[in-house]
């Protein structure tokens, strides 16, 4: 019989060996019992048992290394601290790279203002150096006047032995809102041709330096913002002015009332003959004065805050002033008052020089 037949023929019968019983140790499960009166949902939401836990791979030998560092339960590990948003260095390239790309519409369109002025930037710049131009020639039948209103630049005058050609030259330097190219001077000659006029229109921020080569009579007219005025070898009536400027003539001969006026820069003459009615003026720099051993006229000099040394003339006075400064007052070479040229010398807050040259 088998067995199911066995069990019931015999109420006492058992079988010789159990029934789905697994013989393997591996195969064999774990009995869960569940409770007879539970409810089914119950039974399907019970959290089933946590699976085995595993070893963490730690590599293969030979080259199995320390198992990593596990963090404790309930230990939160946070990360590094990081700063939120861009940092400035990013708005700043940001900024940098519209301004550049908008710089070539704005640079057209707003290069020219009703008034003349010029406006550009210099990253919208497409040229930063200096334009050395072509020399201007003017041909004169005449002792020439040239006049030139800079703008910020140097004026240069040097003499030649044509007495029939003046030369002109201009270097066009750009400044920070300004193109070389945009620069402008304008050039012009009397009817009779012997006025030569340079000008450089202003509201730009570069500036213009001219070389200027004249017949050794010529008359000079320069004015200048804030550059420096050089003449060497002219003899002629001159007008010299400069703002910011130095001025410094050399071998030089002075006629007629000429002037030279600077508001804070210094005056420098060597071995230059001065005319009669010669006056020069700054306010804030210094007036060093070497005039020929032959040299003859009438000296008034003053400063309001600074010294006025005229040792090398026995005949030139020097005292305190009313305003607290120094003046000196007396002949030099052979002139006597009255008699023989004047020459004016003052300025605010600085000292005068006069010596005798070879």
């Amino acid at each position: 019989m088998s067995n199911q037949e066995m069990q019931f023929a015999d109420p006492d019968w058992k079988p010789s060996q159990k029934l789905d019983t697994k013989t393997d140790t591996q195969e064999q499960e774990t009995f869960i019992p569940e409770p007879v009166n539970a409810d089914s949902r119950e039974r399907w939401n019970a959290t089933p048992p946590p699976p085995p836990r595993q070893d963490m791979y730690t590599g293969l030998p030979p080259y199995a290394g320390a198992a990593p560092q596990q963090p404790v339960r309930g230990q939160y590990r946070q990360g590094p601290y990081r700063r939120g948003g861009r940092g400035i260095w990013f708005w700043v390239i940001l900024a940098f790279i519209i301004i550049s790309l908008m710089g070539g519409g704005f640079g057209s369109a707003f290069n020219r203002f009703g008034d003349g002025s010029r406006f550009s930037s210099p990253g919208f710049n497409s040229q930063q150096s200096s334009i050395i131009e072509k020399p201007q020639i003017f041909r004169v039948s005449g002792p020439p006047t040239v006049v030139i209103n800079g703008d910020g630049g140097t004026i240069t005058v040097q003499t030649s032995s044509d007495a029939n050609t003046v030369t002109v030259q201009d270097t066009r330097n750009p400044g920070p809102f300004d193109n070389a190219n945009d620069i402008q001077v304008n050039y012009s000659q009397s009817p009779d041709g012997n006025t030569i006029n340079a000008s450089v229109p202003g509201g730009g921020s570069g500036s213009v330096d001219f070389t200027v080569t004249v017949p050794q009579d010529a008359t000079l007219q320069l004015n200048t913002t804030s550059g420096d005025i050089s003449i060497n070898g002219v003899s002629g009536q001159v007008t010299l002015q400069t703002d910011t400027g130095n001025v410094n003539a050399t071998n030089d001969t002075f006629s007629g009332t000429s002037t030279i006026t600077t508001n804070s820069g210094d005056v420098g003459l060597s071995q230059t003959k001065l005319g009669s009615g010669t006056t020069i003026n700054t306010q804030d720099g210094t007036i060093n004065l070497t005039v020929p051993a032959n040299s003859a006229f009438h000296l008034n000099a003053s400063t309001n805050s600074g010294s006025v040394d005229a040792s090398d003339f026995p005949s030139v006075k020097v005292q305190p002033n009313n305003q607290g400064g120094t003046q000196a007052t007396g002949n030099v070479g052979n002139a006597s008052q009255g008699r023989g040229a004047t020459v004016t010398l003052s300025t605010n807050s600085g000292d005068i020089n006069v010596h005798k040259g070879p």
